[in-house]
């Protein structure tokens, strides 16, 4: 339980530093982005939440790179990754075709197909996959899976940094109304109305495909003993989505719709279930060959 509450303690923490390092990072970047303040909260916040993670790691006596989840040769964990990568793929093609079957989505008639009209759009989805995936892993099944699997077992450390994982896809911080006065303290101020969807039933799709999305990312990280795995399935999920926003559009009007979230133009019942039967696979698999040894 000690371990549960520390964990859950530097999840907070890092929630906190994010709204406090929001406003000198808007003075620092202003000049060149000038983004809505709640972009930079957003921003800061993952800064928070690396800089939370060496933190818990050092209180833990854990600081290294193994614990992060960069570890094993150099070689296979990049072919881990990209294994992880064409894994990430095929699960999210799986639930892509489905949806089309079921009329959810469709093509966007006014995108062209061929992929080299495309080439800069895709290189940025593939960046971005990446990036998302890399900082998204080393925190939660880098750091945090790594001090919490140190005090308790491998069930509650996936369980639990899963419904984190999860949880904190649903912070949106609001916008501001126009010539609010934005200081030290505004992102404080804001943090309440950030955490105004968790009342919301209508997430609850959303919710669960995240939660056992990181399951399977769990159960990964257990049998490679590295995040390389994670990153890759990770960013082939992500490129995958951000090519189907860019390429297709959501009908909203076939008898299945109820089957996709309100709040995601593909996560939903669908990609719950899909993602679902993977990690049952993979669970089975790993329990399997534990069994042999």
């Amino acid at each position: 339980m000690r371990a549960i509450i520390s964990f859950s303690f530097f999840v907070v923490l890092a929630f906190v530093i994010g709204a406090l390092l929001a406003y000198p990072l808007k003075l620092l970047l202003d000049p060149v982005f000038d983004l809505a303040f709640r972009k930079y909260l957003n921003y800061a916040t993952l800064i928070s939440g690396v800089i939370t993670c060496f933190i818990y790691l050092q209180i833990n006596n854990l600081l290294s790179f193994n614990a992060f989840g960069f570890s094993g040769k150099y070689n296979k964990f990049l072919m881990n990754l990209f294994n992880g990568f064409l894994y990430g793929i095929a699960i999210m093609l799986i639930i892509e075709i489905i949806l089309f079957i079921l009329k959810i989505h469709e093509l966007d008639s006014y995108r062209g197909l061929w992929i080299f009209s495309n080439i800069s759009f895709l290189s940025k989805a593939l960046l971005a996959g990446l990036l998302i995936a890399l900082i998204e892993e080393l925190i939660f099944r880098g750091a945090f899976f790594s001090g919490l699997y140190k005090k308790t077992s491998a069930s509650v450390t996936i369980l639990f940094t899963s419904f984190v994982y999860a949880a904190v896809h649903f912070v949106r911080y609001p916008d501001l109304i126009t010539d609010t006065g934005i200081g030290w303290l505004t992102g404080i101020k804001m943090m309440p109305d950030a955490f105004r969807r968790f009342h919301e039933w209508a997430i609850m799709d959303y919710f669960l495909t995240l939660f056992i999305f990181g399951i399977l990312l769990g159960l990964l990280r257990l049998k490679h003993k590295n995040i390389a795995a994670c990153i890759g399935t990770h960013a082939g999920i992500v490129v995958l989505i951000k090519i189907a926003d860019y390429f297709t559009n959501r009908t909203n009007s076939g008898d299945f719709d109820y089957l996709v979230s309100p709040y995601n133009s593909t996560y939903g019942w669908i990609s719950f279930y899909i993602i679902l039967l993977f990690t049952i696979f993979y669970f089975i698999k790993l329990k399997n060959k534990n069994n042999n040894y």
